[in-house]
């Protein structure tokens, strides 16, 4: 009996010297909690048509602040490209953990996906511009 462990994949390149950690959820959909002041709350619910990318960088010198990416994208497709106004397609969101004035989660409405499906494994090239400062700006990984 053979046990199956999935690699996560892992980021091509952390940025601002800290920890980067990927994971992809399978077979799930984003779900955005909002009220007058913006997006809430980030969850995941079952739906067999998407997966979910989800990246958190921290920061290795303040503990206290970290970053969160999350990415929805079709679970079959050949090659995705979107640019700015289109990325609301594929909901990218950009999460800012911390004790700061901008904290908070957004939608990202401007940027470069790029995705392609190699059959063995996904490429992936995100690069998002937030309306709040961020130490993530480009995302390269091979899911």
């Amino acid at each position: 009996c053979k046990s199956s462990q999935t690699d996560l994949p892992l980021l091509q390149e952390c940025p601002g010297n800290g920890d980067c950690e990927v994971e992809v959820f399978k077979e799930s959909k984003l779900i955005l909690k909002e009220d007058n002041t913006g997006i809430t709350e980030v969850t995941l619910e079952q739906d067999k048509d998407f997966q979910v990318v989800f990246v958190k960088y921290r920061d290795s010198t303040n503990k206290a602040y970290s970053e969160e990416v999350y990415l929805q994208i079709p679970l079959r497709f050949k090659e995705i490209h979107s640019e700015n106004h289109s990325l609301k397609n594929q909901k990218v969101m950009f999460g800012k953990l911390c004790d700061c004035p901008d904290k908070g989660f957004e939608k990202i409405n401007s940027g470069v996906l790029k995705l392609i499906n190699l059959n063995d494994y996904i490429s992936l090239h995100l690069e998002i511009k937030s309306n709040k400062s961020q130490v993530v700006q480009t995302i390269d990984l091979d899911i």
